[in-house]
Formats: C-alpha cells, structure tokens, sequence
C-alpha cells in the first residue's frame, strides 16, 4: 500500500562529474564522462509500483466488504470509488470466488481517471480461507484484455499473486509476486514499462501495539475486534523484498530493501493521500551507475528521508 515516491527522492539530484586528466608531458587530454542525471527509471519504477499498490488495496477492500463495495478504501476521506453507481461496477460472485472491478471513464477523489476490468479470484485459497486476514487465502489478479487503464497507462498484469502466510509473532503476513507491464498513451512518448517484485508485508498493529514510542490499536486484533474488516487506513506496515525492471528508456535497474520499510498509515490522517514511509532504508540501482541509497529514518512521521549517492547526499523534505 505504499508509495516509494523514487521520482520526487531522484528527480532533484543532479550529480555532474568531470574527469580531468594532465599527463606530465606537453599533452593534456580531458576526459568527461556522462552525468548521473537520468531519473527515468526511478520515476517509472514509482509509477508501477504505485499502480501495483493500488490495484492490492482495491482488492482487499472489496473482498474484505464480502458485498461488492469498496467503501473503506482510503477509509479516512471516504472511498475514492463512492457513489459506485456512476462510472464503477462490481460483479462480486462467492461462489466462483471472483470479483470483477470495471471502470468507464471514472476519476476518483484521487484524481486519476480509471478505465477497464480488474478481475481478483481467490479460488485457490485452502483450509476454507475466505478473507485477506485468513492463512491460507490466495488472490490472483488480471487485467481481462489488458483494458485496464489508469489516467490513460495501460496497466497489464503478467503475474499479481498475494498470500496471507499466516502470522509472525501474531501479525498478518503476506507475500506479492507481481510482474507487470505499463504501455504509456503516445502523448507520454515511446516505451514500455516492465516491473516485477517479490514483497513480505508484516501488519504491525495487527492487535494494540507500540510503535517509535506510540500506542496504537490494533486493526483486526480478532473476532473480538471492534472491526468486522482490516482497518487499512490505521495500519502500520513492515515490507522487505526486492524488485527490479526496465524504464521506458531501456535502462535496466534492480532494488532492494535493506532495512525493513515501514508504512504508517496513521501519520497521514486526515490526509490520506500524502503519506510515506517512515522508516528503513531501499537501494535503488540502474545498471552502470552507482546505487541510490534511501533512508527513511527511524519512525518519525516527518515526511523527510536522505538520499544518497556515493559520497553525496542530500536530505529532502516533501512539501
């Protein structure tokens, strides 16, 4: 559920190096090379995985429902997909374990203009798993006919599978394999998308915990729980894994999380939609140049990290 914000994290730095090069002979040869500029990568790698946290927090809100709605989802200021009556329609069928998301022309109060199917099945699921919280539950998702659009990106999914493993020291756990593919409209110029990832996501506050000195309810402690659903816009998330993939441009690059990211929702309210991560550290590198280190700090909800690269670094601080 989280956005990686690399374009804003990359976008500002700009690292020029020049090699000069005197010979102790009469000859003197300069030697530049190419400047560390380039933010293509990272911002494509943002925009999938934005698109990739998105489509998990559509699916888990409405399975969760279990009545074909999405009226938790960015639960803070509403669902961003109310009045589902104009532009969204559900098809949510229990016994074939599906539900089918199609958008016609639908902006949300998020801004983004959504067009297609989204088609979630949890068919696969053992031991009678029913929900997202349920060990055992399996959810694949596709794009039928790769209709599904975001502010006109085409959004295709090769691979989107998401298993609750259980609980680690009583919190919910999950793993995301994706592998997705995001054709840009012609007005955003040439090239493709790909992105995949292999993510573990650790629900912190799955019952009252305390977190960076912080007491916080727990958002599905049980069937006890106040919650007959996972109260998503109050969670507090670790995520570890890896990705990798191709910008539009060609570069290739590869990621990983070194120190466990972590989500809190809670540090947004009342504005969901301007959130970050809060702690731990992600490497970000494209192949041939040096790894962009990002530290997100130690739990403090301030909305700055550092970036670095080699020697250099910077400290940045959303607006």
């Amino acid at each position: 559920m989280k956005k990686t914000k690399l374009s804003l994290v990359l976008s500002g730095l700009i690292i020029a190096s020049a090699l000069i090069i005197t010979s102790c002979t009469k000859k003197t040869t300069t030697l530049t090379t190419t400047p560390d500029t380039s933010t293509t990568s990272s911002t494509d790698n943002s925009l999938a995985q934005q698109n990739a946290n998105d489509i998990t927090n559509i699916g888990s809100d409405g399975i969760e429902n279990n009545n074909g709605t999405l009226t938790n989802y960015r639960l803070s200021q509403g669902s961003i997909f109310s009045p589902l009556s104009s532009g969204v329609t559900i098809v949510f069928d229990t016994t074939q374990k599906t539900m089918m998301v199609t958008f016609n022309q639908y902006v949300g109060r998020d801004g983004h203009t959504r067009n297609g199917t989204l088609l979630y099945d949890w068919h696969l699921s053992t031991g009678g798993a029913r929900w997202f919280r349920d060990a055992g539950f399996v959810l694949n998702v596709t794009t039928p006919g790769n209709t599904y659009s975001v502010d006109n990106y085409t959004v295709e999914i090769t691979q989107k599978t998401i298993k609750n493993t259980g609980t680690v020291n009583g919190n919910y756990t999950w793993t995301d394999v994706s592998n997705i593919t995001i054709v840009k409209p012609a007005s955003a110029g040439t090239g493709n998308i790909q992105w995949q990832a292999s993510w573990t996501s650790t629900l912190l506050n799955t019952s009252n915990t305390t977190y960076n000195g912080v007491q916080y309810n727990g958002v599905y402690p049980g069937s006890g729980s106040p919650y007959t659903w996972i109260d998503w816009a109050h969670a507090i998330l670790s995520i570890t894994g890896t990705f990798n993939g191709t910008a539009s441009d060609g570069e290739t690059y590869t990621g990983n999380i070194s120190v466990p990211l972590v989500l809190n929702l809670n540090c947004s309210q009342p504005l969901y939609s301007k959130y970050l991560y809060v702690a731990g550290t992600l490497n970000f590198t494209p192949t041939g140049k040096l790894t962009r280190t990002i530290d997100y700090g130690t739990g403090t909800c301030d909305l700055t990290y550092v970036v670095s690269i080699g020697s250099f670094s910077v400290t940045i601080t959303l607006p």
